[in-house]
């Protein structure tokens, strides 16, 4: 399946991005970062360095997923949540708007 990616998209060339992704419009997407396949990086999202995003995930509007972080298959980001860098999401977590995961 191919990627969709805005023209106004930020993707680091040393950024890995699985088949059927889309990436929306002023989203970010750090160096050695890696997202799955089948993932939606919304609207604003920022995915920051050497993060690793699993198959089948939604990260939402205005979302901040910090340094390191691991998100497991089927996670949902809720819009304006922000993680801690170097922790793991469980597989087909629901992370709530405006949450801080610690």
């Amino acid at each position: 399946m191919p990627n969709v990616v805005s023209p106004n998209a930020y993707v680091s060339r040393h950024s890995y991005i699985g088949s059927g992704t889309v990436i929306m419009h002023n989203a970010t997407v750090n160096a050695d970062a890696s997202i799955g396949d089948n993932c939606i990086i919304n609207s604003k999202a920022l995915i920051e360095h050497d993060c690793l995003i699993s198959k089948h995930c939604h990260i939402s509007t205005n979302a901040t997923i910090n340094g390191g972080v691991t998100i497991k298959n089927g996670c949902f980001i809720g819009s304006s949540a922000t993680t801690k860098e170097l922790i793991a999401i469980e597989e087909n977590s629901f992370i709530r708007a405006g949450s801080l995961v610690i």
